[in-house]
């Protein structure tokens, strides 16, 4: 196990004081919020309510240790602990005032959440098979286990930059999220001598990247000083002042992987100074203690225990010693469920016990003869997954808009009908044993939806003025260790019947190819693309079947103001997210493409998307042909965000002219607006030097805008007899998420401390855009019911 820190009793202590000082009402929520998430507290979706994240390095935990998380667990009535993707373990709500009684007690027997949230190490992830099977360079537990002893007794391994995740792979044949670590290890061993493959920077959050490879091998003695050389190096050259582009990977992005890698080189040659940093070949921290339990062996000739031991049980490269994996739905149970667990297992030794990255129980160093004791426990225990096929039980998800903050979707109803539906097919479930899908409530990714056989990500659709739950669908189109490719979106509720159909297709022809990433390179996406395309595309109105604008296990209509988050943003951003989508795909299937006819409307298609891609930035609302390319001629061309030259594609596809001969131009625009949508900072501005072109609009041409917007500082009423606003604009008759769009517009030239105030209309607009502004960090000051309009006065952070 790793050491606990030195001074993690006076961090408790001053985490204490402060939640003292939050109750009396001397410090501000935020201020404690940047303490407490970084000792692993953290608030869930229902306000007040907090979870406690149990560092647990590589899943490894003892039977006793996980009988005092129950224990605390009950202590402080919680209402369930869970088994997380990146295998730890959460205490989920917990009153404030438990929690650092809570971490004392977890303290005791060697477990700690710090580090288990913010800008901090995170729990380093191991394959969990190490240690087990001949494959492997070495077991690697022992050096995770040092090495995260190593880094969270350092102090600044709690203000980072953005997180800094580890994960540890047995070799390099089999590796998998060492590819998308931030610090990527692969064991090697070359010529006699331990050592590792490195790669940095790896990500499957939004613009996600594998790891870039700094080392082909380091030698274990230079661990230490790699894994600082990377925090140093973030430290001094991450960014700090926009978290959406602070992770490491950005570094990369700024300055181009030659001078990343050499920057990062720089910082390991200068600690190749210091031999205190010499890394030295560990012994395990805990005693390999497992043994035969005091009780008999049983004998299990039931058809039920011999399927579950051909899906779930494995030799160990140990004689006579198994392995298995206990499907635990969500990975959730109750404390006493946990606490069986724990009391059960105690029989077989210390070394028996790994969390895995699908939030299932792998049970270890069992004698083959003891296996039908451990089946027949589970299943007693109330474990019924435990005679389903492996691929229903390796269905993860997120907690998603359950518990989360951050949430969009509810993808744990979604497993639970994807789960179903597949039950109650005819598919023979048992040919997608290795079969990962993964789920996540948002973008987010914490369980890795892009790095999947087949991954959702949550997302807001909508018809008309009306959201709807939807996912974003992720393919591996490029093999294994490739991030996956987006293929388009599917609303909530088509995605069970999407995933049937999908199974259908996977099982009935991938023995046709050598694997299943074959399968998807010269099928599987294309079905996926017809499905999405054709079957699942069609979203009926609200009126029609409103069923699809409920999420599951919600009776209420899908948004995401009663949650705590606003959807303004999320609907901005999926609506810019269409034009990209459809650019990125004519662009793909221009390179298959012969006849010319198909190829000019693949590239109108193109230069439409390009055109209207970023106009909502702009608070634009076309709603014709027209108004698009107007629209971009003043917003962007004739405001010199965008070269001039890019004007002749627009006059061109207004008028329908030949665009061959320009594919070259129309693809370096699209790269053009990508670059800008991805360097957009929070006040919808793009991060170049305009130079608006002196030119005048063409004859006709008008800004596309909705007629709501016409009124501005003459709007009235007044704001309140108290409140003297320094701007007003009425936007009534703006729909969403436009709205929002145009107070981040008139917000943006105003000053800190400035007062704007606005019109709303009833219903989605007043749901919706306060909500999205107190997000962004202003305050919101009053809100007031004006006959059939709302007034909204709001003050810029």
């Amino acid at each position: 196990m790793y050491r606990i820190p030195q001074t993690l009793p006076g961090d408790i202590d001053y985490t204490e004081s402060l939640i003292k000082k939050y109750k009396a009402g001397e410090i501000s929520a935020g201020e404690l919020k940047s303490k407490r998430v970084p000792m692993g507290i953290y608030e869930q979706r229902k306000n007040h309510h907090h979870m406690l994240r149990v560092r647990c390095t590589g899943g490894l935990i003892t039977p006793r240790q996980l009988a005092k998380v129950a224990f605390v667990g009950h202590q402080v009535s919680t209402s369930h602990l869970h088994i997380t993707t990146r295998q730890e373990i959460q205490i989920h709500n917990v009153d404030l005032l438990d929690t650092t009684p809570a971490l004392r007690k977890l303290e005791t027997v060697g477990l700690s959440t710090a580090g288990g949230g913010g800008n901090t190490v995170r729990n380093m992830m191991v394959n969990d098979r190490s240690g087990l099977t001949d494959r492997e360079a070495f077991d690697v537990y022992p050096y995770v286990e040092e090495l995260t002893s190593d880094l969270i007794a350092e102090r600044d391994s709690f203000t980072m930059p953005r997180k800094y995740k580890v994960a540890m792979d047995y070799n390099v044949e089999d590796a998998h999220y060492s590819y998308v670590a931030d610090f990527g290890l692969q064991a090697r061993v070359v010529n006699g001598q331990r050592g590792f493959r490195v790669l940095i920077a790896g990500s499957t959050a939004p613009n996600p990247h594998t790891g870039w490879e700094v080392f082909d091998f380091l030698p274990e003695i230079d661990l230490l000083r790699a894994a600082k050389a990377l925090k140093n190096w973030f430290n001094k050259y991450g960014n700090r002042r926009n978290r959406h582009k602070a992770r490491m990977r950005y570094v990369f992005y700024r300055y181009g992987e030659e001078e990343a890698k050499r920057m990062y080189l720089d910082e390991f040659n200068e600690l190749k100074k210091d031999p205190s940093l010499d890394f030295h070949a560990p012994k395990s921290l805990m005693a390999p203690d497992f043994h035969d339990p005091d009780f008999a062996a049983v004998t299990d000739d039931s058809e039920a225990f011999k399927t579950w031991k051909r899906r779930y049980a494995h030799a160990q490269k140990q004689p006579g010693l198994w392995y298995a994996y206990i499907p635990i739905p969500h990975g959730n149970g109750s404390t006493v469920f946990f606490a069986e667990i724990a009391e059960y297992l105690g029989h077989y030794g210390d070394d028996v016990l790994r969390f895995t990255k699908r939030e299932q129980i792998q049970v270890r160093n069992i004698s083959e003869r003891y296996l039908p004791n451990i089946y027949q426990f589970f299943k007693k225990i109330g474990v019924y997954q435990i005679d389903q096929p492996q691929v229903i039980t390796s269905l993860t998800s997120c907690t998603g808009a359950d518990t989360c903050r951050l949430g969009i979707c509810m993808p744990k109803g979604a497993i639970d009908a994807i789960t179903k539906r597949l039950l109650e097919s005819d598919l023979d479930l048992d040919q997608l044993d290795y079969f990962e899908l993964k789920m996540n409530g948002c973008t987010n990714i914490c369980a890795n939806a892009t790095w999947a056989d087949l991954g959702f990500s949550g997302r807001v659709g909508r018809v008309g003025d009306d959201p709807y739950p939807a996912y974003t669908v992720w393919l591996p189109t490029e093999g294994r260790n490739a991030i996956d490719h987006s293929e388009g979106f599917i609303a909530a509720k088509f995605v069970p019947a999407f995933v049937e159909d999908y199974f259908r297709d996977v099982i009935a022809h991938q023995h046709d190819y050598k694997d299943y990433y074959e399968y998807v390179e010269k099928r599987g996406e294309d079905v996926v693309i017809d499905l999405l395309k054709n079957k699942y595309k069609q979203i009926p109105a609200y009126a029609e079947q409103p069923d699809v604008y409920y999420d599951y296990s919600d009776d209420e209509k899908f948004s995401l103001i009663k949650y705590g988050q606003a959807e303004c943003s999320a609907g901005l951003f999926d609506i810019i997210d269409i034009d990209q989508d459809t650019i990125r795909e004519k662009r793909k299937q221009l390179e298959t493409v012969t006849d010319e006819a198909e190829t000019q409307q693949l590239l109108s298609d193109i230069v439409f998307s390009e055109a209207r891609m970023l106009l909502v930035t702009r608070g634009l609302d076309p709603r014709t042909d027209d108004d698009v390319y107007n629209g971009f001629t003043k917003e962007f061309i004739q405001a010199g965000i965008v070269p001039q030259k890019f004007q002749v594609l627009v006059d061109k596809r207004r008028r329908n002219e030949n665009l061959v001969a320009d594919k070259a131009l129309i693809f370096e625009l699209a790269d053009l607006l990508n670059d800008l949508y991805k360097n957009m900072d929070d006040n919808l501005q793009f991060k170049v030097e305009a130079s608006p072109q002196p030119f005048p609009e063409k004859e006709g041409a008008a800004q596309a805008q909705t007629s709501a917007d016409a009124a501005s500082s003459a709007a009235k009423p007044a704001a309140s007899d108290d409140i003297v606003p320094d701007v007003k604009k009425d936007f009534r008759g703006v729909a969403c998420p436009m709205n929002f769009v145009k107070t981040k517009i008139a917000l943006t030239p105003m000053k800190s401390g400035q007062v704007l105030e606005i019109l709303l209309d009833d219903g989605q607009p007043i749901q919706n855009v306060p909500g999205s502004m107190k997000n962004e960090g202003h305050t919101i000051l009053k809100t007031e019911k004006v006959d059939d309009y709302w007034k909204v006065v709001i003050k810029k952070k």
